[in-house]
């Protein structure tokens, strides 16, 4: 089940890059930890799993 959430959490990722992508590049991270300052990413949004742990999803320029 955990391969099914990270898959669609993957696609989801995917699919937000190819339609919302900017004109600089940018990588999207998915993960429970939050990326250090320095990388200068900003928080887009949020997930849930089955088990009730917080995803954050992050914006991070390349």
């Amino acid at each position: 089940m955990r391969f099914v959430i990270a898959a669609l959490l993957s696609l989801a990722a995917l699919s937000f890059v190819l339609v919302f992508s900017e004109k600089d590049n940018y990588t999207i991270h998915v993960g429970a930890r939050t990326p250090p300052t320095e990388a200068g990413c900003r928080q887009i949004g949020q997930d849930r799993t089955e088990e009730g742990k917080v995803l954050g999803i992050y914006s991070c320029p390349a």
